[in-house]
C-alpha cells in the first residue's frame, strides 16, 4: 500500500470533515492517507509522496514553511509544486493574473513605508497580502478612514504589503463562489457567506474563516469559464496543479471578479459534495502513482 502524507497545521494533525470522506476513499484505492503536521522531517522511506491539505498556520512563518516544502520536495513528490506555493503565498500574485487578463477585484497596494490615501470607495476592506481565513482583515467606511490608516500601518510595520479593496455588496447579498479544480478537472463548487462586519476589529486568529457559512453551489457555466481563465494564468500552466480553488464574486456591474486563487491549502468541503470524494481520491492516487510508478523526479 502506498503511503501519502496529507500535510496539516503544526498543532492539529487533522483534516476536519474532509478527512472523514477522503481517507476512506483513498483506502479503497490502496493508498494510506496519513495526516502529518508540516515541519516534521518526512523521510522518503516513510512516505511515497505528500500533499498539502490544511496547513493554514503557514501564514505564521511563511518562509520556514516554504523552506520545509522545498526540503520535502527534494525527498518525495509534493503537491502543489513549491514554486507555485511560494508564488501563491503572497496575494500580490493577483497582479500577475491581472496582467494576464484576469478581472480581479480592484486593489490598492500599500507597501512598507507607504501611506494609504485616495480611497475611491465608500466602503472598503483592509487586509494583509499574506493571510488566511480573514485574519487581520476588517471593513470600513469613509468615516473610519483614520482607523483604516492605522490598520494599514500596523500591517506594513511588519514588513507585509497591505491591500485595500472595495467591500462588494454582492458578497453581502449572495456570498462568493469557490470553484475547485482537482487533477485538471473542475470538480465541485461552494458558496461562502461574507464574514466581515462594519465596526468589527480585525480578527487576530482564523476564527472568522472557521465559522463562515458554507453551502454547496452548482457549477454554472459562467463560473466554469471564469475559473478556467484564472487557472490558465498559473505560472507554468494549470496542468502543474493537483488542486486549487478559485474564489469569485460579482462586481457592481454584474461582472465576475477574482477574489483569490488558493493553491496552498484550500479546504475541500467534501461534506457539501460527498459524491465527489471518490473522484478527488482518484486524482490524488493518479498523481501519486504517476510519480512513483513513472519514476518521475520530485519537483521542487
Amino acid at each position: 500500500m502506498l503511503r501519502l502524507a496529507l500535510i496539516t497545521s503544526v498543532a492539529a494533525a487533522d483534516l476536519g470533515a474532509d478527512g472523514e470522506l477522503l481517507l476512506p476513499a483513498l483506502g479503497l484505492l490502496g493508498i494510506a492517507g496519513i495526516p502529518v503536521g508540516w515541519g516534521v522531517n518526512l523521510e522518503a522511506g516513510a512516505f511515497d509522496g505528500a500533499v498539502i491539505r490544511s496547513a493554514s498556520d503557514y501564514i505564521d512563518d511563511p518562509r520556514r514553511f516554504l523552506d520545509w516544502c522545498g526540503e520535502t520536495s527534494s525527498r518525495m513528490p509534493l503537491a502543489n509544486p513549491v514554486d507555485v506555493l511560494a508564488w501563491n503565498s503572497d496575494k500580490r500574485y493577483l497582479r500577475d493574473l491581472e496582467r494576464a487578463g484576469v478581472a480581479i477585484i480592484p486593489t490598492l497596494w500599500v507597501g512598507p513605508g507607504e501611506s494609504l490615501a485616495g480611497i475611491p470607495w465608500e466602503r472598503f476592506v483592509v487586509k494583509p497580502a499574506v493571510s488566511a481565513g480573514a485574519r487581520s482583515s476588517a471593513t470600513y467606511d469613509r468615516s473610519g478612514l483614520a482607523e483604516a490608516c492605522r490598520h494599514v500601518d500596523a500591517i506594513t510595520a511588519g514588513g507585509v504589503t497591505a491591500m485595500v479593496q472595495p467591500h462588494l455588496r454582492s458578497i453581502d447579498r449572495e456570498g462568493e463562489v469557490g470553484v475547485y479544480a482537482i487533477g485538471g478537472e473542475l470538480s465541485h463548487a461552494i458558496r461562502k457567506a461574507g464574514v466581515l462586519r462594519g465596526g468589527a476589529p480585525p480578527a487576530l486568529d482564523l476564527s472568522l474563516g472557521r465559522h463562515q457559512e458554507v453551502v454547496p453551489s452548482p457549477l454554472l457555466e459562467e463560473h466554469v469559464q471564469f475559473a478556467r481563465a484564472v487557472l490558465d494564468g498559473v505560472p507554468g500552466g494549470p496542468d502543474r496543479l493537483l488542486y486549487a480553488r478559485v474564489d469569485m464574486a460579482h462586481g457592481e456591474r454584474g461582472e465576475l471578479l477574482l477574489l483569490e486563487l488558493e493553491c496552498i491549502e484550500p479546504r475541500l468541503f467534501l461534506e457539501h459534495a460527498p459524491a465527489r470524494a471518490g473522484a478527488v481520491a482518484g486524482a490524488f492516487a493518479a498523481w501519486l502513482e504517476g510519480h512513483v510508478g513513472g519514476g518521475a523526479r520530485p519537483e521542487g
